[in-house]
Protein backbone atom coordinates (compact mmCIF):
# COMPACT_ATOMS: atom_id res chain seq x y z
CA UNK A 1 0.00 0.00 0.00
CA UNK A 2 1.13 3.41 -0.27
CA UNK A 3 2.31 5.43 2.40
CA UNK A 4 -0.37 8.72 2.22
CA UNK A 5 0.97 12.43 4.12
CA UNK A 6 -1.49 14.08 6.37
CA UNK A 7 -0.34 17.03 6.54
CA UNK A 8 -2.20 19.83 9.38
CA UNK A 9 -2.35 23.03 9.04
CA UNK A 10 -6.12 24.75 10.40
CA UNK A 11 -4.54 26.74 13.80
CA UNK A 12 -4.38 30.60 14.13
CA UNK A 13 -1.36 30.55 15.42
CA UNK A 14 -2.20 33.56 18.13
CA UNK A 15 0.93 33.15 20.12
CA UNK A 16 2.71 34.45 17.07
CA UNK A 17 1.10 37.40 17.04
CA UNK A 18 1.35 39.90 14.84
CA UNK A 19 3.25 37.80 12.60
CA UNK A 20 0.47 35.53 11.29
CA UNK A 21 -2.07 38.26 11.44
CA UNK A 22 -2.00 38.23 7.67
CA UNK A 23 -0.81 34.66 6.95
CA UNK A 24 -0.84 31.33 8.51
CA UNK A 25 1.70 30.08 10.88
CA UNK A 26 3.11 27.50 8.34
CA UNK A 27 3.76 30.13 5.69
CA UNK A 28 6.67 32.39 7.94
CA UNK A 29 9.39 31.76 6.38
CA UNK A 30 12.94 29.73 7.99
CA UNK A 31 15.49 29.70 5.45
CA UNK A 32 13.90 31.88 3.09
CA UNK A 33 11.12 29.53 2.20
CA UNK A 34 8.13 29.12 3.96
CA UNK A 35 7.76 26.40 6.89
CA UNK A 36 5.18 24.41 4.87
CA UNK A 37 6.89 24.32 1.62
CA UNK A 38 10.17 23.22 3.74
CA UNK A 39 8.79 19.92 4.63
CA UNK A 40 6.64 18.95 1.27
CA UNK A 41 10.10 19.46 -0.60
CA UNK A 42 11.72 17.02 2.05
CA UNK A 43 8.65 14.43 1.68
CA UNK A 44 8.71 14.40 -2.35
CA UNK A 45 12.71 13.80 -1.99
CA UNK A 46 11.57 10.42 -0.09
CA UNK A 47 8.89 10.08 -2.88
CA UNK A 48 6.28 10.78 -0.96
CA UNK A 49 3.20 11.91 -2.90
CA UNK A 50 0.58 11.11 -1.64
CA UNK A 51 -0.35 14.49 0.23
CA UNK A 52 -2.89 15.61 1.82
CA UNK A 53 -3.38 19.28 3.40
CA UNK A 54 -6.15 19.85 6.17
CA UNK A 55 -5.97 23.81 6.29
CA UNK A 56 -8.45 26.27 7.79
CA UNK A 57 -7.35 29.88 8.80
CA UNK A 58 -6.50 31.75 6.01
CA UNK A 59 -6.52 28.14 4.26
CA UNK A 60 -6.25 30.29 0.60
CA UNK A 61 -2.93 31.31 1.16
CA UNK A 62 -1.54 27.69 1.58
CA UNK A 63 -3.42 26.41 -1.71
CA UNK A 64 -2.48 29.26 -3.65
CA UNK A 65 1.48 29.01 -2.11
CA UNK A 66 1.83 25.21 -3.02
CA UNK A 67 0.18 25.08 -6.12
CA UNK A 68 2.51 28.05 -7.04
CA UNK A 69 5.38 26.31 -6.02
CA UNK A 70 4.61 22.77 -6.79
CA UNK A 71 2.45 22.62 -9.99
CA UNK A 72 3.05 19.07 -10.32
CA UNK A 73 1.78 17.64 -7.41
CA UNK A 74 -1.77 16.85 -7.17
CA UNK A 75 -2.26 17.88 -3.29
CA UNK A 76 -5.93 16.88 -1.97
CA UNK A 77 -6.72 19.55 0.15
CA UNK A 78 -9.51 19.45 3.09
CA UNK A 79 -10.85 22.86 5.12
CA UNK A 80 -11.39 22.68 8.74
CA UNK A 81 -14.16 25.57 9.11
CA UNK A 82 -14.44 25.15 12.35
CA UNK A 83 -10.36 26.36 13.39
CA UNK A 84 -11.68 28.95 15.93
CA UNK A 85 -13.14 26.26 17.90
CA UNK A 86 -11.77 22.92 17.42
CA UNK A 87 -8.04 21.20 18.05
CA UNK A 88 -6.04 19.15 16.30
CA UNK A 89 -7.68 16.07 16.66
CA UNK A 90 -11.45 17.87 14.69
CA UNK A 91 -8.48 18.56 11.76
CA UNK A 92 -7.24 14.87 11.71
CA UNK A 93 -10.78 13.30 12.11
CA UNK A 94 -11.35 15.14 8.97
CA UNK A 95 -9.61 13.10 6.68
CA UNK A 96 -11.50 10.57 7.39
CA UNK A 97 -12.36 10.17 3.73
CA UNK A 98 -8.68 9.05 3.05
CA UNK A 99 -8.11 5.67 1.17
CA UNK A 100 -7.76 2.62 3.63
CA UNK A 101 -3.79 2.01 4.06
CA UNK A 102 -0.58 3.29 6.35
CA UNK A 103 -0.81 6.93 7.26
CA UNK A 104 2.03 9.42 7.95
CA UNK A 105 0.73 12.18 10.41
CA UNK A 106 2.47 15.51 10.02
CA UNK A 107 2.15 19.00 12.04
CA UNK A 108 3.17 21.92 9.94
CA UNK A 109 4.37 24.05 12.02
CA UNK A 110 7.53 21.65 12.42
CA UNK A 111 11.06 22.43 10.71
CA UNK A 112 13.06 19.47 11.00
CA UNK A 113 16.33 17.43 9.60
CA UNK A 114 14.94 15.15 6.25
CA UNK A 115 17.24 12.33 7.94
CA UNK A 116 13.80 12.70 11.17
CA UNK A 117 12.03 10.86 8.33
CA UNK A 118 14.31 8.50 7.19
CA UNK A 119 14.17 7.07 10.56
CA UNK A 120 10.94 6.79 10.54
CA UNK A 121 10.60 5.59 7.37
CA UNK A 122 13.30 2.94 7.99
CA UNK A 123 12.10 1.68 11.37
CA UNK A 124 10.67 -2.01 11.56
CA UNK A 125 7.75 -1.33 14.42
CA UNK A 126 4.20 -0.54 12.26
CA UNK A 127 3.38 2.27 13.99
CA UNK A 128 6.08 4.67 15.75
CA UNK A 129 6.21 8.34 16.47
CA UNK A 130 9.77 10.27 15.79
CA UNK A 131 10.54 11.21 19.85
CA UNK A 132 13.30 14.06 20.69
CA UNK A 133 15.19 12.51 23.97
CA UNK A 134 17.80 15.27 23.60
CA UNK A 135 17.53 18.77 25.45
CA UNK A 136 15.35 20.34 28.07
CA UNK A 137 11.48 19.08 28.03
CA UNK A 138 9.38 21.92 28.86
CA UNK A 139 6.60 21.65 30.45
CA UNK A 140 4.32 22.76 27.47
CA UNK A 141 5.85 19.74 25.52
CA UNK A 142 3.94 16.50 24.14
CA UNK A 143 5.85 14.32 26.65
CA UNK A 144 6.54 10.22 26.39
CA UNK A 145 6.69 8.03 28.37
CA UNK A 146 7.72 4.31 27.54
CA UNK A 147 7.40 1.04 28.42
CA UNK A 148 10.69 -1.57 29.26
CA UNK A 149 10.49 -2.41 25.21
CA UNK A 150 10.53 1.24 23.74
CA UNK A 151 6.89 1.60 23.50
CA UNK A 152 4.66 4.17 24.29
CA UNK A 153 2.93 3.50 27.47
CA UNK A 154 1.88 7.39 27.93
CA UNK A 155 1.36 10.52 26.03
CA UNK A 156 0.39 14.03 27.12
CA UNK A 157 1.66 17.79 27.83
CA UNK A 158 0.25 17.36 31.61
CA UNK A 159 2.92 14.38 32.10
CA UNK A 160 5.88 15.04 34.41
CA UNK A 161 8.99 16.18 32.39
CA UNK A 162 10.90 13.85 34.84
CA UNK A 163 9.39 10.95 34.17
CA UNK A 164 9.70 11.55 30.22
CA UNK A 165 12.00 10.02 27.67
CA UNK A 166 11.67 12.92 25.63
CA UNK A 167 9.49 14.89 23.26
CA UNK A 168 6.39 13.81 20.59
CA UNK A 169 8.15 15.99 17.75
CA UNK A 170 4.70 15.92 15.69
CA UNK A 171 5.48 13.43 13.14
CA UNK A 172 4.19 9.59 13.12
CA UNK A 173 3.83 6.73 11.00
CA UNK A 174 0.57 4.40 11.34
CA UNK A 175 -0.20 0.83 10.33
CA UNK A 176 -3.29 0.62 7.77
CA UNK A 177 -5.03 -1.33 11.19
CA UNK A 178 -4.02 1.00 13.22
CA UNK A 179 -5.37 3.95 11.11
CA UNK A 180 -8.67 2.43 10.51
CA UNK A 181 -9.35 1.70 14.32
CA UNK A 182 -8.39 5.18 14.69
CA UNK A 183 -11.00 6.80 12.62
CA UNK A 184 -14.15 5.43 14.84
CA UNK A 185 -12.23 6.55 17.85
CA UNK A 186 -11.95 10.08 16.85
CA UNK A 187 -15.21 10.28 15.66
CA UNK A 188 -16.80 8.88 19.13
CA UNK A 189 -14.49 11.17 21.23
CA UNK A 190 -15.60 14.58 19.19
CA UNK A 191 -19.13 14.04 18.32
CA UNK A 192 -20.65 11.48 20.93
CA UNK A 193 -18.21 13.01 23.88
CA UNK A 194 -17.84 16.13 22.51
CA UNK A 195 -13.98 16.62 23.22
CA UNK A 196 -13.86 19.46 20.56
CA UNK A 197 -10.86 20.91 21.73
CA UNK A 198 -8.63 17.69 22.38
CA UNK A 199 -5.09 16.96 20.82
CA UNK A 200 -4.96 13.95 18.51
CA UNK A 201 -2.96 12.31 20.57
CA UNK A 202 -5.51 11.67 23.24
CA UNK A 203 -7.10 9.25 20.62
CA UNK A 204 -3.78 7.53 20.01
CA UNK A 205 -2.95 6.82 23.88
CA UNK A 206 -7.21 5.27 23.90
CA UNK A 207 -5.68 2.79 21.32
CA UNK A 208 -2.32 1.64 22.83
CA UNK A 209 -4.45 1.10 26.27
CA UNK A 210 -6.40 -1.08 24.44
CA UNK A 211 -3.34 -3.19 22.99
CA UNK A 212 -2.41 -1.22 20.02
CA UNK A 213 1.38 -0.78 20.20
CA UNK A 214 3.20 2.22 19.13
CA UNK A 215 7.18 2.55 19.03
CA UNK A 216 9.33 5.31 19.70
CA UNK A 217 11.98 6.29 17.39
CA UNK A 218 14.70 8.36 18.95
CA UNK A 219 16.01 11.23 16.22
CA UNK A 220 19.09 11.48 17.95
CA UNK A 221 21.32 14.42 17.15
CA UNK A 222 18.47 15.25 14.44
CA UNK A 223 17.33 18.79 14.33
CA UNK A 224 13.28 19.22 15.18
CA UNK A 225 11.42 22.27 16.45
CA UNK A 226 7.99 22.97 16.62
CA UNK A 227 7.32 26.77 16.01
CA UNK A 228 4.73 28.21 18.68
CA UNK A 229 6.42 31.18 19.62
CA UNK A 230 8.13 33.96 18.30
CA UNK A 231 11.21 32.90 20.46
CA UNK A 232 10.94 29.64 18.53
CA UNK A 233 10.82 30.95 15.27
CA UNK A 234 14.07 32.98 16.14
CA UNK A 235 15.70 29.64 17.30
CA UNK A 236 14.71 27.91 13.94
CA UNK A 237 16.07 30.70 11.50
CA UNK A 238 19.41 30.55 13.44
CA UNK A 239 19.41 26.30 13.33
CA UNK A 240 18.31 25.86 9.81
CA UNK A 241 19.72 28.54 7.83
CA UNK A 242 19.08 26.31 4.18
CA UNK A 243 15.62 26.72 2.40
Amino acid sequence: MVLQVLLLAAGQATRLRPLTDDRPKCLLEVGGRPIVSRAVAQLLSRGLRQITIVDGYRGDMIRATLAAEFPDVAFRFIRNEDYATTNNAWSMHLAETLPPGPLMLLDSDIVFDTGVLDLLLAHPAPSRLALRTRGEIGHEEMKVVLDGDGLVRALGKELTPADAAGESVGIEVFAADFVAALWPVLRRRLHEEQRVGEYYEDAFLELIGAGWPVAAVDIGALACREIDTVADLEAARTEFSDP
